[in-house]
């Protein structure tokens, strides 16, 4: 592999203004509007399909990278028992993992002699340990990990926010501190927002406050502002949106050095970052899918630059063996290390037109709500007068809106589900539970529950609701509304009883009615649909009164003439999916 390549390759390729790029785009498009290739992300700014050197103004000044693009690899063990827990600890060491998490279930497992059985045979200095859960007073546990031999050359951290409030225990904290230097007890915590329906630059702008809120606190107690960035560890989250993604950890660094420059502290050291996969994409019904999202919010992190990645498990253990769950999980990341070597480029996104745009953009608009929670107060103030969860719920709201209408798609869920396994239907009550238990902005949910539900009621009737597919007209549109309506009955459980291009005839009504469906589904492709579909509906109604007949496309301005003859509703792009499919529901007796 050569590392450079001769200019000679390139004069083929004269540059392109963005003048040219524009006149040709717009031609191209015809009678479409140019800002229909436009984004409109989802964090209220624009971004342009293309982006060239003219732009000069998209270069951040971004802090210094790490010299090395390495990362530590973080397994998460939930601790029930010291025993157990640790057994789980030195297992996970086959697989890379250079840092863990012990999420402590009773604050009586960090006492001393549980601490010792659940760190016994773990070089503590050689990894990093990092506590959460339902944890002691912060205090309390530095004071039995500085009594460790060996404990102070440990890094990791307690991944649970100090309380907002001062308290008697703040110069304790950080005289404790001082003998585990590379321990972090300062946690700012996006993952709760990001769990009810947060942006990325809404999690960017919380960072920020909460590295504020502390800032703030603890320099009016005296503590120099160097320790108390260096007891500080933020996490963030890693959804799907690849390129938002990369750019998340970017801006927040960037927008991290205007923080400290606010405090007169220009030259200290920033938080260490923590990236956590998202929990709020994962599919309980479509586990393998799960494993892509892994890997693409994996690479995000990666090439993000963060300190520390955490990978979820890609099953929740009622689809896939727990065993296999854990050695596909663990194995992401020995892949993007050891195989696609993405530990050897520093900051890969510096350059890229598109990303230092995105990076920019992203900036500006987590400063403007980062301004907003400041003009509130700051972090804890804002909180407490509602103004963060309302602009969180506000996100939650769209970003339900895009699902519900399948604007955004998540493979075998809300578009192209795959058929559950036998498995999973013995597990169907399990599985239930888990959806239950998911966080409150969870993206598969509605629509998980939903397919169980028709499962559910299909194991107990020993029936499922079903459709048939009637084609008529031109086959390339027929054809094509047929896919979208088989697509969208899928993602709530219906059987496909049949799909045919019919005529017009009467041996066409028991074609389609044969296998007693509870839908027939009318993709009619002509230029007026509406007398053909009339004269199906009212033939269809006198053949079956219970059957529910559906036209595949938007109403046209006769509807009022189809719903008179039996046409029960319209499915098209945009209209509320899941809504649809819960009244299919109970139109077809799921209970």
């Amino acid at each position: 592999m050569t590392n450079s390549r001769p200019d000679s390759l390139f004069h083929e390729f004269p540059a392109v203004s963005r003048t040219e790029w524009h006149t040709k785009a717009a031609a191209e498009l015809k009678e479409r509007a140019y800002d229909t290739i436009v984004w409109h992300t989802p964090d209220g700014f624009d971004l342009e399909p293309w982006h060239s050197h003219e732009e000069k103004t998209v270069h951040l000044e971004l802090p210094p990278s790490k010299g090395v693009n390495t990362w530590k690899n973080c397994h998460r063990i939930t601790v029930h028992d010291a025993e157990s827990a640790n057994k789980a600890a030195l297992k996970s060491f086959e697989l890379d993992a250079a840092a863990i998490e012990f999420l402590i279930t009773d604050p009586a497992l960090c006492s001393s002699v549980n601490l010792t059985l659940l760190l016994e045979g773990i070089k503590t200095s050689a990894v990093s340990i990092y506590f959460s859960g339902n944890l002691p007073p912060v205090a309390e546990l530095l004071r039995t990990l500085d009594t460790f031999p060996g404990f102070s050359g440990t890094s990791g951290g307690v991944l649970a926010a100090t309380p907002a409030t001062s308290n008697m225990q703040d110069p304790e904290l950080f005289r404790l501190g001082e003998s585990l230097p590379g321990f972090r007890f300062l946690t700012v915590d996006t993952i709760p927002f990001h769990e009810k329906g947060s942006n990325a630059s809404q999690e960017i702008a919380l960072a920020l406050a909460g590295a504020s809120d502390y800032l703030h606190r603890y320099l009016q107690e005296g503590v120099p502002a160097d320790r108390i960035l260096s007891a500080m560890e933020i996490i963030l989250p890693v959804g799907s949106s690849h390129f938002t993604e990369i750019a998340k950890p970017r801006a927040l660094r960037h927008l991290m050095r205007h923080l400290l420059k606010a405090y007169n502290t220009s030259g200290s050291p920033l938080p260490l970052l923590f990236a956590r996969t998202s929990e709020r994409n994962r599919s309980l019904l479509d586990p393998y899918t799960n494993v892509l999202r892994l890997t693409t919010e994996a690479v995000s992190a990666i090439l993000g630059g963060y300190d520390t990645l955490q990978i979820g498990a890609f099953d929740s253990g009622h689809s896939v063996n727990p065993e296999i769950t854990e050695r596909i999980t663990g194995n992401i990341h020995l892949i993007l290390k050891e195989e696609a070597s993405l530990d050897r480029v520093v900051d890969p996104a510096h350059g890229s037109h598109y990303l230092e745009a995105m990076t920019r953009k992203l900036a500006e608009s987590a400063w403007t709500v980062f301004k907003t929670i400041e003009a509130a107060g700051g972090m804890a103030e804002a909180a407490e007068k509602g103004i963060i969860e309302a602009m969180v719920a506000e996100s939650a709201a769209n970003r339900q809106k895009s699902l519900d209408n399948r604007k955004k798609t998540l493979i075998g869920v809300n578009r192209y589900p795959w058929p559950l396994t036998a498995e999973q239907e013995e597990n169907i009550s399990l599985l239930e539970n888990d959806i239950q238990k998911l966080p409150e902005s969870n993206e598969t949910a509605g629509y998980e529950l939903l397919r169980l539900k028709t499962l559910s009621s299909s194991l107990k009737s020993g029936r499922t609701p079903s459709l048939f597919i009637w084609m008529h007209g031109d086959p390339a549109v027929s054809f094509r509304q047929a896919a979208f309506a088989e697509d969208f009955f899928k993602c709530g459980g219906f059987e496909i009883a049949g799909r045919a291009s019919l005529p017009l005839e009467e041996d066409s009504y028991s074609t389609a009615l044969e296998s007693k469906p509870d839908i027939v589904v009318l993709c009619i492709a002509e230029k007026d649909p509406v007398p053909t579909v009339e004269t199906l509906c009212k033939r269809l109604r006198s053949l079956d009164p219970e059957i529910l007949p559906v036209m595949a496309g938007k109403p046209p301005k006769e509807h009022e003439v189809l719903l008179s003859a039996g046409l029960d509703s319209f499915v098209y792009t945009g209209v509320n999916v899941l809504e649809m499919l819960k009244s299919y529901q109970r139109k077809t007796g799921v209970q």
